[in-house]
């Protein structure tokens, strides 16, 4: 007597393991280390630009924020850092916007 039942249809393999990313976990831990230092970076940028080069450090943390974004979008890493990238955009947005404010002020009072 066979413990297994009979074998009328046709093979069907099993699903392929599930896992949850596609890429390799070496390229993973690289883009994570990026995201959190290009986070970090747009933050220092943003708050220094408020003081001092506005429209240069805004600038540079808005496109450092948002290529911090775009990399934890993609991946799927760094999320801890996902609050410090878009805290950075927005202060970048604002160091251009003082800035600008800044100028015309500055031409309207002369």
């Amino acid at each position: 007597m066979s413990q297994f039942p009979p074998n009328d249809g046709p093979f069907i393999p099993p699903p392929p393991p599930t896992t949850d990313s596609l890429y390799p976990p070496d390229v993973l831990a690289s883009k994570q280390a990026e995201a959190a230092s290009d986070a970090k970076n747009a933050l220092i940028m943003s708050i220094v630009g408020i003081f001092c080069f506005g429209v240069i450090l805004g600038f540079l943390a808005y496109r450092k924020a948002n290529n911090a974004l775009e990399i934890m979008n993609t991946y799927q890493v760094a999320q801890d850092k996902r609050g410090m990238a878009t805290t950075a955009k927005v202060i970048g947005i604002i160091d251009i916007v003082l800035w600008a404010v800044g100028l015309i002020a500055r031409f309207a009072l002369n």
